[in-house]
């Protein structure tokens, strides 16, 4: 399905420029490689799985400076883009892009990526995207959560 799915982005006229994956399936150790989307991700180890790569389009990227933020958590990764031009109004030259995939941390307690991380304070333009496992009633009102589930998506 992975593979299938970038094959058909490359057959649209216009293919989207930037796409952001949580837990992709990886091959070797190493991220599948797709000759019009680059891919950026943080640096993989044999403890840190690669879980947020961002693809982007060749021709997106050679018109954008690209500056990308890693954290001591391989789970999040951020884009910060510059352009001369703009990106949705004219004054908007910058913009960054966080993804995150925040599961369970060690504890029923605890989750690895913190707030500030995925939700930071900047003055940037900023869009923040993410499995992050909420586990909360609200997201599915329908769904029978375990306990440990319910404790864990009040955490702050």
């Amino acid at each position: 399905m992975f593979l299938s799915l970038f094959g058909s982005l490359t057959q649209l006229a216009h293919p989207p420029s930037i796409v952001a994956l949580q837990d992709p399936p990886v091959y070797r150790g190493g991220l599948h490689s797709f000759g019009l989307f680059p891919s950026f991700s943080p640096p993989s180890n044999r403890s840190c799985n690669l879980w947020v790569p961002f693809y982007l389009y060749n021709s997106f990227l050679s018109s954008i400076s690209v500056l990308l933020r890693f954290f001591q958590w391989g789970d999040v990764i951020a884009l910060d883009l510059f352009t001369s031009d703009s990106f949705c109004n004219p004054s908007m030259t910058a913009f960054t892009i966080i993804n995150s995939y925040s599961a369970k941390g060690r504890s029923n307690n605890s989750r690895p990526v913190p707030r500030e991380i995925i939700n930071p304070s900047i003055p940037l333009p900023t869009l923040t995207l993410g499995d992050l496992n909420i586990h909360h009633p609200t997201a599915d009102p329908f769904r029978v959560f375990k306990e440990d589930e319910l404790a864990t998506s009040t955490i702050d």
